[in-house]
């Protein structure tokens, strides 16, 4: 069986190939949200719906997914960014008490709220994926998370710059996290 390293050029060009569609999908969620005016299906549904399309039909042609399984995978990319969302609204008060607020709040809350986020797209990734360190997607999560200031209070541009890391952050910590074997 032709390991994906050779197939494709190694790890180096499956990151670079995984990272720079993570930046799309962070790009057009991010369109979509400011030129749809930012509401719940923009906040909750969109920026999960397009990563999820973009990264199960990936792993469905690198025949890492089985295509029942990439609809699966769409539905946790959905499930995954609306949890976060929630999350972060819900603890962003807690959060601003505990820390006296500001720029500090926000990152916490966004920490916590990636690494829900993450995580829930981590652990539905594991069965289909064989992610032996699914944990570190987590953690990929919270920190990118992190960056919710740039959301929040960062104006278009900010909006652009938040969607395009996390998405391309989280899905770089993914390609490197891939098993090496064609077919799984």
């Amino acid at each position: 069986m032709m390991r994906i390293a050779e197939q494709s050029g190694g790890k180096r060009a499956r990151l670079m190939r995984f990272a720079g569609l993570g930046a799309m999908t962070g790009a057009v969620a991010a369109a979509v949200g400011i030129g749809a005016g930012f509401h719940w299906l923009t906040l909750y549904v969109v920026p999960g719906l397009v990563f999820g399309l973009a990264f199960a039909t990936l792993l469905d042609r690198q025949r890492l997914m089985r295509r029942g399984r990439a609809a699966l995978y769409v539905a946790a990319a959905v499930l995954g960014n609306a949890a976060a969302v929630y999350t972060a609204m819900q603890v962003l008060e807690t959060v601003d008490t505990v820390v006296r607020g500001g720029i500090v709040g926000l990152a916490v809350s966004g920490g916590i709220a990636g690494a829900v986020g993450g995580g829930l797209l981590a652990a539905a990734a594991v069965p289909p994926l064989r992610l032996a360190h699914w944990p570190l997607l987590a953690a990929a999560g919270a920190s990118l998370g992190a960056l919710l200031p740039l959301l929040v209070e960062g104006q278009e541009a900010g909006t652009v710059a938040f969607y395009v890391i996390w998405q391309a952050g989280y899905a770089a910590a993914l390609a490197v996290l891939l098993p090496r074997t064609e077919a799984i």
